[in-house]
């Protein structure tokens, strides 16, 4: 992949802050700031120091979720 194809993909890409991640997840925002604090997912941080996920973040969570409910 060239560096321009790279950012592209930056570019395009959705990040959620909390409330829309947890909306697009199926858990409250509280719920998932009590992930963040017992370090169960690790959120990226934006130029406020805001945690912020990736498309793929939430995807990666979804499927945590879903594991732990099978289990």
């Amino acid at each position: 992949m060239t560096l321009s194809v790279k950012m592209c993909k930056l570019l395009v890409m959705k990040i959620y802050n909390v409330s829309l991640a947890s909306k697009k997840i199926g858990v409250s925002r509280q719920t998932l700031h009590a992930w963040i604090r017992k370090t169960w997912v690790k959120p990226k941080k934006d130029y406020r120091d805001y945690p912020v996920f990736s498309e793929e973040d939430v995807k990666n969570i979804i499927a945590w979720r879903k594991e732990l409910k099978e289990a």
